[in-house]
């Protein structure tokens, strides 16, 4: 009894030493439930030439397990605006986290009279090092350009992106490397989105991050052979 005793207080012991050595990236810290983050973006793409964009998302956590939240994105030069609800479960695992999450999104090319409607369902496996993300998409085109428009649905577009960091994600500064079919406004089909990612930590509250990435020319381009490129520039505030 008394071996069982030590065998059953080692195993508490190591439990809790794994998981103080991982911080999850998105997990609640167990104080600060509301989060907000807002970014800047420009670049360029065969379509459009020049654009530039702002975005803003609002993040709460009502347990430590479950969150909700909202974005909404204004890009200026493709005339896109977008807006989103988000809802999720963090699972604990060995190692890190499991992310179940669901997201509606709307998407409006006021240039081009175009409306996309999109619904997914996600997971994605986040360790202290790398994180992978699978999941599906339902996603509805609609257009307005010839008269009475027209519409089209994707019932299965297949969510995928793998993320590589070079720090402990528990450093107040990192540095990594993405590549993935999706974005914050976007998901589509095969086009390969893929670029560099940076945060760092001003203070326990605040967060700067940004992004450099590349994918194919225009949000709505699925077999365009060119580029478009971009650069984010962030920042995140908890409380």
């Amino acid at each position: 009894m008394k071996k069982c005793l030590i065998l059953m207080m080692l195993a508490g012991v190591c439990l809790g030493a794994n998981a103080q050595a991982y911080c999850g990236e998105h997990q609640f810290d167990g104080e600060h439930k509301n989060e907000v983050s807002g970014y800047v973006m420009g670049g360029t793409n065969v379509v459009t030439d020049g654009f530039g964009g702002l975005a803003a998302s609002y993040t709460r956590h009502i347990t430590p397990r479950w969150h909700v939240g909202g974005d909404a994105q204004v890009q200026f030069g493709k005339e896109l605006y977008s807006i989103d609800v988000t809802g999720g479960y963090r699972l604990p695992v060995k190692y890190g986290h499991i992310y179940f999450d669901g997201k509606a999104m709307l998407n409006r090319y006021a240039k081009f009279g175009f409306t996309e409607t999109i619904l997914n369902l996600s997971a994605t496996w986040e360790s202290a090092y790398v994180d992978f993300r699978i999941g599906e998409s339902l996603i509805h085109y609609h257009s307005h350009v010839w008269g009475k428009g027209w519409g089209y649905t994707e019932p299965l577009t297949f969510t995928f992106g793998f993320g590589a960091n070079i720090r402990h994600r528990k450093n107040p500064w990192n540095v990594g490397v993405f590549i993935r079919n999706y974005d914050e406004f976007y998901y589509e089909n095969w086009n390969i989105n893929w670029g560099i990612r940076w945060y760092a930590k001003v203070k326990n509250e605040w967060r700067l991050f940004g992004e450099f990435n590349v994918r194919p020319a225009g949000s709505i381009s699925q077999l365009a052979s060119r580029y478009e490129g971009s650069v984010k520039l962030g920042l995140k505030y908890k409380w």
